[in-house]
């Protein structure tokens, strides 16, 4: 991975923390302070509340940096410094997204410093870019007042989150281009609004049976509505994988994702958003900052698979988890734009990961979504059923709902090209997905007809 926790490098090894106390500011820009005993917390994530921070005032550092961490306060960095290009953020009133962007692999530590109460991540080896220095971000959300980076040490850049309402975080790595991401989570209510009410209707003579659609229309009335993200993979700069014939991934999937709004917007209890509307490039994390910030019920992402193979085809639908072979692997490094390496490095931190992630619920739907996609007319039933599949796609990591990426043919075969490029098949994909999606609300709620054959 790009961007490494000091816990991948050296898991053996101990030392105390460089300086850092709560109460004295002057330390984040730079001053260091005497060294105080450390509290224990988790790896990748942290609380801010309960068992998970232990005292009022003091700090605390995940334990996987504790018995990790050998870099000390009088040990000089040693080789090129990496610098600390943006700062970048999405905020919603009970989520917030944060980008640190470095230009290559960098080691971090993170805290947390109480009165005022703030998080912290050290970047090792690390300098502050012009372009950042004395320019902090406001962001006056529910939950982060605002972010600050400054030169800790000479060669120690320290990224600050004054904090207004945390709840939990979780800090992950992405690489090539290499960032951190640090999603926080705020104190307001976790649950959705209840739906609005629906109209009474009027009294009905008791002679007149109510019939079996007003039954169904007054049962989806008391239904909430659930939201589905769907993201159109790549575009703008990025094509995605192209065809024989030069059929581009990226207009191919926003054509598909155009056509699953419409057909989900058709139906009385949901409702969908795009992650992407027209050709433009927005990065992985910012789409599933897109699904979070909207405190969706489904994130999909939508993709079309190539391989070396030209004979290869099929579809196939992953969740988020460590590689299940290395195809998968290869398909997973593909779409994340990186390397084999990179990703064998990713798995090391997608443990902790994925333990917060909806893992459970994400493997149903992307077994109901692979079912139709390969029950589908357009589809057939000849042999192309790849399976549930599940890899570490950087664009599921940190959804906060069920979430999956749908491979949904090979452009890289010429004979699916084709139907790719097929108005026809492309409705057929949306409304196989579509059956999917009911099918997973179905199986978990019992609410509507199943839409798949078996």
């Amino acid at each position: 991975m790009g961007v490494r926790h000091l816990g991948t490098a050296h898991r053996h090894c101990t030392s105390t923390l460089p300086p850092l106390l709560p109460s004295p500011r002057r330390g984040e820009e730079g001053h260091p302070h005497p060294h105080p005993p450390p509290s224990r917390g988790r790896g990748f994530e942290g609380r801010g509340g309960g068992s998970r921070w232990r005292g009022i005032g003091s700090w605390v550092v995940p334990l996987a940096v504790l018995v990790s961490l050998v870099l000390g306060p009088a040990v000089a960095w040693s080789g090129p410094l990496r610098t600390l290009r943006e700062l970048r953020h999405w905020s919603t009133p009970t989520y917030t997204r944060v980008v640190i962007d470095v230009d290559g692999e960098v080691k971090y530590r993170t805290g947390r410093l109480r009165n005022p109460d703030r998080l912290y991540v050290d970047l090792l080896g690390t300098r502050l870019s012009a372009a950042v220095k004395g320019r902090p971000l406001e962001v006056h959300d529910q939950i982060v007042k605002g972010i600050r980076a400054a030169q800790n040490q000479p060669d120690i850049v320290r990224v600050v989150l004054d904090l207004q309402a945390l709840r939990e975080f979780h800090i992950f790595t992405l690489g090539e281009p290499d960032r951190i991401i640090i999603d926080i989570k705020g104190k307001g209510p976790e649950s959705f609004p209840p739906p609005p009410e629906p109209p009474r209707p009027s009294p009905q003579p008791r002679a007149q049976a109510e019939s079996p659609a007003a039954s169904k229309r007054l049962t989806i009335a008391h239904e909430r509505r659930w939201h589905v993200v769907i993201d159109p993979g790549h575009g703008g700069k990025d094509p995605g994988a192209t065809g024989p014939s030069g059929l581009m991934e990226k207009d191919v999937v926003l054509d598909i994702a155009k056509r699953l709004r419409g057909l989900l917007q058709q139906e009385p209890y949901h409702r969908a958003t795009l992650t992407r509307e027209t050709d433009v490039f927005i990065p992985l994390e910012e789409r599933t900052a897109i699904a979070n910030g909207k405190r969706a019920d489904l994130f999909v992402s939508i993709h079309v698979n190539a391989a070396e193979r030209a004979e290869a085809q099929g579809v196939e639908t992953y969740f988020l988890d460590m590689a299940t072979d290395e195809q998968a692997m290869r398909t997973a490094a593909r779409e994340n734009a990186t390397s084999l390496r990179r990703m064998n490095d990713l798995q090391l931190i997608l443990r902790d990961l994925v333990l917060t992630s909806k893992r459970n619920e994400s493997s149903l739907l992307a077994g109901s979504v692979q079912q139709a996609l390969v029950h589908n007319p357009a589809g057939g039933k000849n042999g192309r059923d790849l399976g549930v599949k599940h890899a570490p796609f950087y664009v599921l990591m940190g959804a906060e709902m069920p979430a999956i990426l749908v491979e949904a043919a090979f452009i890289s075969n010429r004979a699916e090209e084709q139907r790719l490029a097929n108005p026809r098949y492309r409705a057929e994909v949306a409304r196989a997905i579509l059956a999917g999606i009911k099918e997973y609300r179905a199986s978990i709620q019992g609410s509507f007809p199943r839409q798949v054959a078996r």
